[in-house]
């Protein structure tokens, strides 16, 4: 098990950290019978299955030869009857000396230091003996003021692309540009990329991704099982972080947050429910919406239905005076074998590539859609990879690519729209985003990151990313702070879901 479990994840999901199984055992298990059966299947076959199998087999070849030993003449051939002989021996001179002492320690310590060294436990330990990073470079986003750029803040449409990666725009490794449709975008006046959006730990799997983007903070475990909290329900999500919900929702704007798979996993619907999203749809809202299961991926609405529904979502929004923030997460290219649509087969496309390529035109075309109906005049657009890809079918042409980075785009009618740095993480996008719809905070600052867009109000320090590499993930009694409930609400309840307002039931009432 030592070996087989980090070698499953490690396949699985690329890198894997002590904080991010920490979390998923808190908050993933909720939602794991809810996901893709595929995983589960290969988790249950790589990682129990085949080890106990091993194990009965060692155990019976141990059984047979302690049985020859004893018996030397029920070896089948003569020479073997030779070869057992002189195999008893030695097996009666180990067994009276350090072989059965020292090789099952031997097996042990091996595996346990594959243990460690997949992940990194070492580095996890360290952590909480080192500086406290996080409480020196955060600027809590509820405290800041939000000064408006222009004469009306923009709505704010939002995509994150499932492990979506500039790698496959690279005809060296895949024949030719699997994001061309997305990428001829990057001409257009008022479209910003950075060409180096890192991605650092603490904001390396979906739903990290998703917190670090809205919130400017690492998604770790510490808050949830240290101190006082350990072991106990985590009733609120990071309820003491402003995030990008909260603030926008301040400010007037409807959220709505629009997902193909379960909310139950991994606590993403918890995170959108808890930051002031006032709709949050996933698999099981979408089939009580109409949706037919049938026509599901094992993990849940497909990328061609969800922008089917995202178009509509859309045009309702636009059809009101009210600001809003429309936030969409696809799924199809999920690892290891993506989920091929119907529609992407009938566009011609086939394997995981086609998978990526199909998602990025449907992207693209969404885009095109805001656009061609004259949109960007009240709507700010953010295309994005919620983090590099992880261990899919074509995993081993990405790894060539010594300078992955994850996919990006921010889209505006703005002609003087420039990025004023080259590199980026998943925690500048918050105040960038804030800027981009123009909502400027005070110095470009908030939660780790400085706005990437507009002049630069505060210089970013020397070495800034490898720093925060290196430090984000260490012990912070500061972001354990933001776990802890506000004082006047400890005793109150959890507030009612947020009732569904007519767009909702417009929406819903749209045919399958």
């Amino acid at each position: 098990m030592l070996y087989a479990v980090p070698r499953w994840l490690t396949d699985e999901f690329g890198r894997v950290s002590i904080d991010q199984i920490l979390y998923h055992l808190r908050f993933g298990s909720e939602g794991v019978l809810s996901s893709d059966p595929e995983l589960i299947r290969r988790f249950l076959w790589r990682a129990l299955a085949l080890p106990a199998a091993l194990a009965v087999l060692l155990w019976g070849v141990d059984g047979w030869l302690r049985h020859l030993r004893g018996h030397p003449d029920a070896w089948p051939r003569p020479w073997l009857r030779r070869a057992g002989r002189a195999l008893a021996v030695a097996l009666r001179w180990a067994a009276h000396h350090t072989v059965p002492r020292i090789v099952p320690l031997m097996v042990l310590g091996a595996g346990v230091a594959f243990f460690v060294d997949s992940f990194s436990v070492a580095r996890y330990v360290r952590g909480y003996f080192g500086d406290d990073y996080f409480a020196e470079a955060y600027v809590d986003p509820g405290r800041a003021t939000l000064q408006r750029v222009g004469k009306q803040p923009k709505s704010l449409v939002l995509i994150y692309v499932e492990s979506l990666e500039t790698s496959y725009s690279d005809p060296a490794l895949f024949g030719h540009d699997l994001l061309h449709r997305l990428n001829a975008l990057k001409s257009r006046p008022g479209v910003v990329s950075f060409d180096s959006y890192r991605e650092l730990m603490g904001a390396h799997f979906t739903i990290a991704s998703l917190v670090s983007t809205q919130c400017g903070v690492p998604l770790k475990s510490i808050a949830m099982f240290g101190g006082n909290v350990q072991g106990e329900k985590v009733e609120r999500y990071l309820p003491r972080a402003r995030c990008l919900g909260d603030l926008l929702a301040a400010e007037g704007y409807r959220n709505v947050f629009l997902n193909g798979s379960s909310l139950a996993f991994a606590g993403v619907g918890k995170f959108f429910h808890d930051h002031r999203y006032h709709r949050v749809m996933g698999r099981e809202e979408w089939i009580e919406a109409g949706e037919p299961p049938a026509g599901m991926s094992g993990w849940g609405l497909r990328d061609d239905a969800l922008f089917r529904r995202a178009r509509a979502e859309l045009g309702l929004l636009m059809k009101s005076k009210q600001p809003f923030n429309l936030t969409v997460l696809t799924i199809d290219t999920h690892h290891p074998y993506g989920h091929l649509s119907p529609e992407c087969a009938r566009r011609g496309h086939e394997g995981f590539e086609g998978v990526v390529e199909c998602t990025a035109d449907l992207v693209a075309e969404f885009v095109e859609y805001i656009i061609a109906r004259g949109w960007l005049d009240r709507v700010a657009i953010v295309v994005q990879g919620d983090h590099l890809a992880m261990g899919n079918s074509s995993y081993q042409k990405l790894v060539r690519n010594p300078e992955r980075r994850v996919f990006n785009l921010l889209i505006s009618n703005d002609a003087k729209l420039a990025a004023n740095t080259r590199e980026v993480t998943h925690f500048d996008m918050l105040p960038t985003i804030l800027y981009l719809v123009g909502l400027q905070v005070k110095d470009g600052r908030a939660g780790l990151g400085y706005s990437a867009i507009g002049p630069v109000r505060a210089p970013r320090p020397p070495n800034h990313v490898a720093s925060m590499s290196e430090k984000v993930l260490d012990y912070s009694a500061t972001y354990r702070s933001l776990w802890e409930p506000p004082e006047h609400l400890a005793e109150q309840p959890l507030p009612a879901p947020p009732q569904p307002a007519a767009v909702d039931a417009a929406v819903n009432e749209l045919p399958s």
